[in-house]
């Protein structure tokens, strides 16, 4: 168990205050609830930014959970008002899933789960952006504290146990990535965590 990468920061640089007003643009936005409500506490939800392409024309609700589908993935036409989280989309060098906003409120609780098979080892990786009050949650993968700050790039396996807890008073939104692996993401993620511990 002790080769399994649990989280990892890249070592990447985005413009958090761009970011901070490309989201301020969409708050008026259809946001979707998030549809697992076993799985959280208080209030949740989700605004897509690419999908698959059968899902183009369909309810925002099919846009966000995309689960166990395979197809084309595109970005939405939002993208268009969002260059630079188009910039974070394009550092990508690998095949580019599901890409979306997920905004936990205050005081809302992401309980204890795991997505089954969505980590690196299985060919799947999830990466989250904090935009708002990313210092404001306490994030835990694997029973660990993971100190996320806004405008920070996090590999997290999701396949491990984790959880989320808000103990802010503002908004958190992230922007969450979904890739399939390849080398060029593999060394990202190993070089990074070669750094931390080597």
């Amino acid at each position: 168990m002790s080769d399994i990468i649990f989280s990892s920061k890249l070592s990447c640089i985005f413009n958090v205050k761009l970011l901070q007003q490309e989201v301020m643009l969409v708050l008026e936005n259809n946001w979707v609830n998030h549809v697992n409500t076993k799985c959280y506490r208080g209030d949740w939800d989700v605004l897509p930014i690419r999908t698959l392409k059968q899902n183009l024309e369909q309810h925002p609700i099919l846009q966000c959970f995309s689960l166990e589908e395979e197809g084309e993935w595109i970005n939405l036409p939002l993208i268009d008002q969002l260059p630079e989280v188009r910039k974070v989309i394009e550092f990508f060098q690998c095949e580019v899933e599901a890409v979306r906003f997920m905004r936990l409120k205050p005081y809302a609780e992401i309980k204890p789960h795991q997505d089954k098979g969505l980590a690196m080892e299985y060919g799947s990786a999830r990466f989250h952006l904090p935009i708002f009050a990313g210092e404001q949650v306490d994030f835990t993968v694997n029973e660990k504290l993971i100190p996320m700050k806004n405008g920070e790039l996090w590999y997290i396996n999701a396949d491990a146990v984790h959880s989320v807890k808000h103990i802010g008073s503002e908004d958190r939104i992230n922007l969450v990535i979904d890739c399939q692996v390849n080398h060029w993401l593999k060394q990202q993620i190993i070089q990074v965590d070669i750094q931390n511990h080597g």
